[in-house]
C-alpha cells in the first residue's frame, strides 16, 4: 500500500472511483470527491458498461435478436452519458479535475484490470446493504473485488439507510 504523506496527515496518492450510477454509488461519489478535494488527490472515475442483459438474446425470436442487442447497446451508451454528465457537474461543484474512463465487460473483471494497469492507491466503490437471501444471491461486487485486489486498498461506502 502506497501513501503520500503530507505535513498533517497520511492519505492515498491516487484514487480510482468505480461507479455504475446507481443510488448506492452516489454516496461513495460524494465521499470520493470530498476526499480528492480536501487532500488534492488525483482522481480517476471509471464506469464499466455491463453487457449482462445481452446473455438473454437467445430467448428472443430470431428476427428480434439483433434489435434487442442494438437496444442494449443504445441503453448502455445513454447510461454512460448520464453518469458522465453527473460526474462533470459534481466535479465542477467541488472545483476539482478528474479523468473519466469507461470499459466494457464484467464490472469486477474490468475494475481489476484497470487497477492492475493503473497506478492507484485506493479503489472506492459504493455498496448496497444486503441481508438474507439478497446477500446470498447477489453478485456482491465489493466482495468479489476485495478478494482479488492485491496491494490496492478498497473502500466500500455503503448506501445510507434511514
Amino acid at each position: 500500500m502506497t501513501y503520500t504523506v503530507s505535513k498533517h496527515s497520511m492519505h492515498p496518492g491516487s484514487i480510482l472511483f468505480a461507479t455504475d450510477g446507481k443510488p448506492h454509488s452516489c454516496r461513495a461519489e460524494e465521499w470520493t470527491f470530498g476526499m480528492a478535494r480536501a487532500f488534492d488527490i488525483p482522481l480517476t472515475v471509471l464506469h464499466v458498461r455491463d453487457p449482462y442483459l445481452k446473455q438473454f438474446y437467445n430467448e428472443i425470436y430470431a428476427q428480434g435478436r439483433q434489435q434487442y442487442l442494438d437496444h442494449i447497446d443504445v441503453e448502455l451508451e445513454k447510461a454512460c452519458e448520464q453518469i458522465r454528465a453527473r460526474i462533470d457537474r459534481r466535479a465542477q461543484s467541488y472545483g476539482i479535475g478528474y479523468r473519466f474512463m469507461e470499459r466494457y465487460g464484467d464490472p469486477a473483471e474490468e475494475i481489476i484490470a484497470e487497477v492492475s494497469e493503473g497506478d492507484y492507491d485506493l479503489l472506492v466503490v459504493g455498496g448496497k446493504k444486503l441481508s438474507g437471501l439478497r446477500a446470498f444471491c447477489s453478485w456482491n461486487l465489493p466482495a468479489r473485488l476485495s478478494a482479488r485486489l492485491g496491494s490496492v486498498s478498497l473502500l466500500i461506502v455503503r448506501e445510507h439507510t434511514a
